[in-house]
Order: structure tokens, then C-alpha cells, then sequence
């Protein structure tokens, strides 16, 4: 019974850490990429850059890593700022 109590508790503890690092994680994301239009985001990418595949990859990232699609900036990171 004790050992359940100290296995719950141990649960609780790690869901509130990730709970405390999702929101860190949220308001690095809000803090640091403000919303930009695929116009911006373009005009943000290297010469030569095709745009039609820039804005997928865009759309894919925005997707896979669970961000708005308007914060997801040429220069974001996916160790550091999206992770």
C-alpha cells in the first residue's frame, strides 16, 4: 500500500513537471515568434528559396511539432525552440 502511494505521488510530480515545462515551452514559443504571414515568411527565407515548398515544410512543421502554423519562422530551431 505505502509503495503506491510513493509510485502515485512520484506519477503526480513528473506530470506536473511536464506540465510546467509544456507551458515554459508555450510562452518561449509566444515570447519569441510572434505570428508572421506566408508573405513575411517568405521575405524571411534565403534567395532562391522555392517558395511552394518553403510553405509546405511550413505547414508539416507547424503540424508535426504541435505549434501554431504562424509561428513556425524560417529561423526556428527544432532543438532549442520547438522541442
Amino acid at each position: 500500500m505505502e509503495q503506491s502511494i510513493v509510485c502515485f505521488a512520484i506519477l503526480l510530480v513528473g506530470l506536473a513537471a511536464i506540465g510546467y515545462q509544456s507551458a515554459r515551452h508555450e510562452r518561449h514559443i509566444i515570447e519569441n515568434f510572434p505570428p508572421i504571414t506566408d508573405e513575411e515568411f517568405l521575405a524571411r527565407c534565403k534567395p532562391g528559396t522555392n517558395p511552394e515548398i518553403a510553405l509546405k515544410v511550413r505547414k508539416i512543421v507547424a503540424n508535426q511539432m504541435g505549434v501554431e502554423y504562424e509561428r513556425v519562422h524560417p529561423s526556428t530551431r527544432f532543438i532549442g525552440d520547438l522541442s
